[in-house]
């Protein structure tokens, strides 16, 4: 399976998915999917990539300062805002995959299908 598949895949299992991506932790999108918002009732007006690269660089910040302060390995993101969430988890060291919902998404769902597509994810990086 491709990257651009299992992303379709973890968004099709998620209510309210707007869009995923491979990542590097620098910003640059492996691969990505967004769903058609123009199908949505409600889009929302706010551009899915570049929010993706900016929280990007958030989640390499909070994996600088778990090392730092001995924390352990950072491995997953949430972040919840009026327009947009998003979760995002470590798939390797180097990069990680991130999905953006309308506010009313399943997070929980999210969380697990991100959890359970790491382990494919990171065999196609290999």
């Amino acid at each position: 399976m491709s990257f651009r598949e299992t992303l379709e895949h973890i968004c099709r299992q998620v209510d309210g998915a707007l869009a995923a991506s491979v990542m590097g932790y620098d910003g640059i999108s492996v691969d990505n999917h967004e769903v058609d918002l123009s199908k949505l009732p409600d889009p929302p007006d706010v551009n899915l990539s570049s929010a993706m690269v900016e929280y990007s660089s958030i989640f390499g910040q909070i994996r600088t300062a778990a090392a730092q302060l001995q924390a352990g390995e950072a491995s997953e993101f949430s972040i919840l805002t009026q327009k947009i969430a998003a979760v995002g988890r470590a798939v390797t060291p180097d990069y990680f995959v991130v999905m953006a919902l309308s506010p009313g998404g399943n997070l929980g769902k999210a969380r697990y299908a991100l959890r359970v597509s790491v382990g494919k994810l990171a065999a196609e990086l290999a």
